[in-house]
């Protein structure tokens, strides 16, 4: 999914997605204009270090949870409500 893509959950919340690797999708909570360009990383953000002020670090992950996950995992019940939508 493309970075800037505003995601709505099945609970009403938005989230925008800053992060799409092979472990899943990351989102940031609400609706955010951000572009391929202002992200960091080669793609395994996850994995990689980022500067703790870093403004597009994922909060969720568009998956089911596994065990061992490091940030909740919000499930796959979501619909694409924009992109780069502020």
């Amino acid at each position: 999914m493309k970075a800037g893509t505003v995601v709505r959950l099945s609970d009403g919340r938005y989230g925008t997605v800053v992060y799409n690797g092979l472990d899943g999708v990351g989102i940031k909570w609400g609706r955010h204009q951000v572009t391929l360009d202002d992200l960091l990383g080669s793609g395994g953000m996850l994995d990689e270090k980022v500067p703790n002020d870093y403004p597009w670090k994922a909060d969720a992950m568009l998956r089911n949870p596994y065990p061992g996950a490091e940030m909740p995992c919000v499930g796959e019940d979501y619909e694409i409500a924009g992109e780069d939508a502020a």
